[in-house]
């Protein structure tokens, strides 16, 4: 089962990575094929347990909270009341409160609960901009669905988790954005390689960004690092996002310029298919110390 899951999951951040590297744009079918699977093996492994059937009650105020994810609507009480949102959170915040009564004082319930928890978790997170694109925050919400616990096959993860609740500690979805995070710290190293094989020796912009002709550059993902502002050519280390980059090229262009230092937009679900893989087969270097 675990090897099932990791191999869906993989498959498909994988292509969407792909899509979202060739064309900045990930499809939702992507996540909706690991959540709808990943809820489907939720309740096969109920079964292979052999656990309380009531169990699968959670399924559905997880189905709703997953569906609404995708549902282009109106806000819940925007130009009055919308009802039929309304009703289904209020019907699977209902079923939640009954099973939390219910399984309150049963491990195996709180594993379960960890999927709604990591919802609520990870749309904060999006909300506070923690987690920047909405296709990041979807894969790491469908990734919640797939792994309520820690996928263990055979020997891996080779930092073996130190005792049972740890996955309570650092849920898996979480262990996937940390160790994303820490995958992206790779870009200033490749930057820095590609610098000096040039000999563009400008720091600390050779760790973020490299030298395009202009003409390349409005035909790549990339944002300019410099840009004119009142006359005058400005440079940022850190420019962020631009209202229109091809007027900024423009502009650079009327100064004469023909090259321009860039920084690539790079998709975070590339880091995030990479870590899926890395926390799969290696887990959380932290462990290391606490076993």
């Amino acid at each position: 089962m675990p090897l099932l899951k990791v191999s869906i999951s993989l498959a498909a951040l994988t292509l969407a990575a792909r899509s979202d590297w060739r064309t900045r744009e990930a499809s939702d079918a992507y996540w909706m094929v690991i959540g709808g699977a990943g809820m489907v093996l939720i309740a096969a492994q109920m079964v292979m347990d052999g656990a309380d059937l009531t169990y699968l009650a959670i399924l559905v105020p997880i189905a709703i909270f997953f569906v609404d994810i995708f549902w282009e609507r109106r806000g819940m009480f925007e130009d009055g009341i919308n009802v039929a949102p309304l009703a289904l959170y209020a019907a699977g915040l209902a079923i939640l409160g009954w099973m939390v009564y219910q399984f309150h004082s049963e491990l195996y319930f709180w594993q379960l609960m960890m999927v709604p928890i990591m919802f609520l978790a990870l749309i904060l997170l999006y909300q506070f901009d923690v987690i920047k694109g909405g296709a990041d925050a979807k894969a790491l919400i469908a990734l919640a669905i797939m792994f309520p616990t820690y996928p263990q096959i055979g020997p891996l993860p080779l930092i073996a988790i130190p005792f049972e609740t740890a996955q309570f500690v650092l849920p898996f979805p979480m262990l996937v954005l940390f160790n994303a995070a820490i995958l992206t710290l790779a870009v200033p190293v490749a930057m820095m390689a590609i610098n000096i094989s040039r000999r563009q020796f400008r720091f600390p912009a050779m760790a973020f960004g490299y030298v395009m002709p202009l003409a390349e550059a409005r035909k790549k993902h990339v944002w300019p690092m410099e840009r004119v502002e009142n006359g005058e050519r400005k440079f940022s280390v850190f420019p962020g996002p631009s209202e229109d980059t091809a007027a900024d090229l423009d502009r650079l262009a009327e100064l004469g310029s023909k090259e321009v230092w860039v920084t690539p937009k790079i998709p975070f679900l590339i880091p995030i298919a990479a870590s899926l893989a890395f926390s799969v087969v290696v887990g959380i270097i932290i462990f290391l110390f606490l076993s």
